[in-house]
């Protein structure tokens, strides 16, 4: 027993040269909405694989699984199946064993790239989504050549990272200026930590002064003629351009947690508007 076993650890040895990983590595969805995860075997030479043990790890506060499908290949069993560790005895805490086998009569092989199978998720906020190595005492993300018991598992790749943008919502309140102009306000970007950010005045008075008003919260204060929105927690002075316009970008702060408010306007100097200023739209950034 002892010379089979060795012979098959040394062709284990020889063969490690499946990888897996999850796929699309990237993925932006709204809450509520659903993602597709494909697990995908790939070898740089003429592979086959008779079984592959996948372990999937994520937060359930996050994601929530909803099934997983096999892949375009003829599979003889496949499924979260009974495994000794009681993986898959609750497949809603956040991590489980997918199990494929193929008939041996007709394996799998790679290349080129296969699909193994493929999860779905319900979002329920930014997540990510990973293969874990093991889990318990006996369970563990594996391929299976075409000999029996000897595994050809190569490298596993880094998770699948999900992003629920934030949003931008339109607030009102402009107060018109010369020539009976509305400057705007408008913001853009995913509102996630590092990302980038842009917020775009338009229809300004050319070459003025504007003051951009960020707050943590509304006191909606009438100001000047029209309405002061965000309170002001910060204020920032920028130059209108020539024509009008300016944009501020700037990459999304870390740190902050999912369901911030933070309301911006912008306030500009302007002899034709009403006591000598007009104001934007207000806008409400909320970070996902």
């Amino acid at each position: 027993m002892s010379v089979v076993f060795t012979l098959l650890q040394a062709l284990s040895l020889l063969t490690l040269q499946v990888d897996l990983r999850l796929e699309p590595g990237h993925q932006s969805a709204l809450v509520g909405g659903t993602i597709f995860v494909d697990l995908v075997a790939s070898a740089a030479d003429p592979e086959p694989i008779s079984a592959v043990d996948a372990i999937l790890a994520w937060d359930p506060a996050r994601l929530a699984l909803q099934g997983a499908s096999v892949g375009a290949f003829p599979s003889f069993v496949s499924g979260f199946l009974p495994d000794p560790d009681g993986i898959n005895l609750d497949l809603d805490d956040g991590e489980v064993l997918y199990t494929v086998l193929m008939p041996p009569s007709t394996l799998a092989s790679v290349p080129p790239d296969l699909v193994i199978a493929t999860f779905e998720f319900q979002v329920l906020s930014s997540a990510c989504v990973a293969l874990a190595p093991s889990a318990g005492i006996f369970g563990s993300t594996r391929v299976i050549g075409a000999v029996p018991g000897v595994e050809v598992t190569g490298s596993l790749a880094p998770g699948v990272v999900v992003e629920v943008p934030g949003t931008w919502s339109l607030l009102g309140h402009a107060l018109a200026g010369t020539g009976g102009l509305l400057p705007t306000l408008e913001g853009d970007g995913a509102l996630l930590p590092c990302d980038p950010w842009v917020l775009s005045i338009d229809d300004a008075l050319p070459s003025s002064t504007s003051f951009v008003v960020l707050g943590f919260s509304q006191i909606s204060l009438p100001l000047k003629g029209g309405l002061l929105v965000p309170a002001p927690d910060i204020v920032r002075s920028f130059p209108i351009g020539p024509t009008g316009a300016r944009v501020l970008s700037g990459s999304w702060p870390a740190g902050l947690p999912g369901g911030v408010e933070i309301s911006l306007q912008a306030w500009i100097l302007d002899p034709g508007g009403s006591s000598g200023f007009s104001s934007t739209n207000a806008v409400l950034a909320t970070t996902p």
